[in-house]
């Protein structure tokens, strides 16, 4: 019966942790960049890489802007990155990114 009971005890908290994590909201700024998969985008910002693909309007490669989303688990083709759903992107054209990468 202990066993059971630790064992409903960690479920539950692992489920916390994760619904947790899934509803943290993050605001970070740095230049779009092509991700390693196709068609995916990520931006770095600080030692953190962001994965923006599914940003909208969707982040144009070597622009400069600012995103904010929501941090997600779930699993996509691009495996790069931390996943942002529900993210809107916000291109600021006075900031310029150094596209000599």
């Amino acid at each position: 019966m202990k066993k059971l009971a630790l064992a409903i005890f960690t479920t539950t908290a692992l489920a916390a942790l994760t619904f947790g994590s899934q509803a943290q909201q993050v605001n970070v700024s740095g230049c779009a960049e092509k991700g390693v998969e196709s068609g995916c985008v990520v931006l770095k910002d600080k030692d953190q890489l962001y994965n923006i693909t599914h940003a909208s309007p969707k982040p144009v490669p070597g622009t400069y802007g600012t995103v904010t989303g929501t941090v997600s688990g779930d699993a996509d083709i691009c495996q790069q990155g931390t996943l942002l759903k529900a993210a809107e992107w916000k291109p600021d054209p006075e900031k310029k990114c150094d596209n000599s990468q």
